[in-house]
């Protein structure tokens, strides 16, 4: 697993994110704010090599569906070998600012929980607004999105859609990250605060 994680982000850093796979601390962090008795649906963004995806898979009831989407198609296809006997375990092949056409597809309406480790300073701003639009569509309004991220660079892209419950700073990780824990911020629409954004400043505004 480690060399497969190592390869692909040499090939691919923008991608992956890091050098090495998430520690024990930080993937129990990351499950924490997971009710996993009454969760119906989870979905993960960039589950790589499937640290997490193993955590979630083993902790669900055999009924919650777990929802997996990869851009990268190593990872991709290394997911779908691992756990290609699991019931109600989905591996998509895409990017996730396509996840409510994904879901629509396999018949899932709405969302518990979103796990995400994609590393949106390494990503284009725009692609890093459609996913957060994406996200808040998907779940439900007292859903939770779970990001874990190394910098704080984008906590105002993310601010702009949900509501900070819990930031967690994890340091026994390489590198330390940062715990996220948001939910889908109801005053104010994902259109609303583009159209907002677009009166001040249109070059700010994803197309």
């Amino acid at each position: 697993m480690m060399s497969s994680f190592l390869g692909e982000f040499l090939r691919n850093p923008a991608v992956v994110g890091s050098m090495v796979p998430s520690s024990r601390e930080l993937t129990e962090k990351v499950m924490a704010p997971i009710n996993f008795a009454n969760a119906r649906c989870i979905v993960e963004y960039g589950p790589g090599t499937g640290v997490f995806t193993d955590i979630l898979v083993q902790r669900r009831k055999a009924e919650t569906a777990i929802v997996l989407i990869e851009v990268n198609r190593r990872f991709s296809q290394m997911l779908k070998e691992r756990y290609s006997g699991q019931p109600n375990v989905y591996i998509i092949h895409g990017s996730a600012d396509k996840t409510s056409e994904y879901l629509k597809k396999l018949g899932l309406d709405t969302v518990d929980y979103v796990v995400c480790g994609l590393p949106f300073s390494s990503l284009p701003r725009r692609l890093g607004w459609r996913i957060m639009q994406q996200t808040q569509q998907a779940l439900l309004p007292d859903g939770k999105l779970i990001l874990f991220q190394y910098s704080l660079q984008n906590k105002r892209l993310f601010e702009r859609f949900f509501r900070l419950l819990d930031d967690t700073y994890v340091l026994l990780n390489i590198p330390p990250a940062h715990v996220l824990v948001y939910t889908p911020e109801t005053t104010v629409s994902a259109d609303a605060t583009a159209a907002e954004v677009a009166q001040k400043n249109p070059a700010k505004v994803p197309a």
